[in-house]
């Protein structure tokens, strides 16, 4: 019995030595990434930094043909669109931006996070692209970007898609991975502006469809991201600004001032989103909307089903977008 607890002791006292060894630098800092070399790695030409308002936001144009601006979603950065953009522009010229707090884009001067500012940021940068007209895809958060822009500029909206798209406050009841919520009470309690690596690898297949092999790619790009000098508390900024204003305004309202027409991209796997495909038609009260339903894909459709999904806004945006 004694050389157990002796035993039993030691790998109790090695666990607390490599997760103290662990801890101090993670605490000090030292994992946080480099915002030079993220640069590097993710902002290779076409990629440029626009000052807008104060900010050097993130933007990349590529293709040709009518313009189709992309907004991706909450924590990740323009790069989840890359799947897209590769099929798509042959055809369009893509516009992508990381809006803040995402991505590579800088600080806000207004330390101002929210999605009516991030729709101010889109208009800043179309005006700096000379761009009057164009068409919108957008996913997750992204998508109420969108809206904030295009309730506020129509005239501006040829077009608009949406794979995720949050009306309503996102599910508050969905069973969310037991390791993601132990990691997140931990960080809450002990390391607030940081997660490893596996914890974002969790996320994707915790929001997708059951057996979906997560690109390590995606996985290394949103923990890069996500771990520059302040990046998570501006996040979190963000989506505290999000919850009240879905706790406190009827956000699904602003469908009904859309009159572009519309493709939603109804993804039956995702769990995050609490209305259903039916009732998100009916906001869009004064519009056409073409309604696709994908049976087995989650929250990332652009990664999950590429072609599929692509080849369906194509069409889509053949048939609805003026030529160039």
């Amino acid at each position: 019995m004694t050389s157990w607890i002796k035993g039993a002791s030691g790998v109790v006292a090695l666990l607390l030595f490599v997760g103290l060894a662990w801890y101090v630098p993670a605490r000090a800092g030292w994992f946080a990434s480099d915002r030079a070399a993220l640069v590097e790695r993710y902002a290779s030409a076409p990629s440029q930094f626009l000052k807008i308002d104060g900010i050097d936001v993130h933007v990349r144009v590529e293709g040709k043909g009518p313009p189709v601006l992309m907004l991706h979603g909450t924590g990740v950065n323009l790069h989840e669109w890359d799947p897209l953009v590769e099929r798509l522009k042959p055809y369009y010229t893509i516009v992508r931006m990381d809006w803040p707090p995402y991505g590579l884009s800088g600080l806000d001067p207004k330390a101002l996070y929210t999605t009516a500012r991030a729709a101010e940021l889109v208009g800043g940068v179309l005006d700096r692209l000379a761009i009057s007209k164009i068409a919108v895809i957008a996913t997750s958060n992204g998508s109420n970007v969108a809206l904030q822009y295009a309730s506020g500029h129509p005239e501006r909206i040829t077009a608009m898609a949406f794979s995720i798209l949050p009306l309503e406050r996102p599910s508050q009841t969905r069973a969310v991975d037991w390791k993601i919520r132990t990691m997140m009470a931990f960080n809450k309690a002990v390391l607030p502006d940081y997660h490893p690596k596996i914890f974002y690898k969790w996320v994707f297949q915790d929001t997708s469809h059951p057996g979906w092999d997560v690109p390590p790619y995606l996985t290394r790009m949103m923990y890069d991201q996500a771990n520059l000098p302040g990046a998570v508390a501006r996040q979190q900024s963000f989506l505290k600004s999000n919850a009240e204003l879905f706790k406190t305004t009827d956000v699904g309202a602003i469908a009904g001032t859309i009159r572009a027409p519309v493709l939603l991209q109804w993804c039956e796997r995702d769990t995050v989103i609490a209305q259903g495909a039916e009732a998100s038609v009916r906001r869009f009260a004064n519009t056409h909307v073409d309604l696709v339903r994908y049976p087995n894909v989650g929250h990332w459709p652009m990664w999950e089903i590429p072609d599929r999904f692509a080849q369906d806004i194509k069409t889509f945006l053949d048939r609805t977008v003026p030529a160039h």
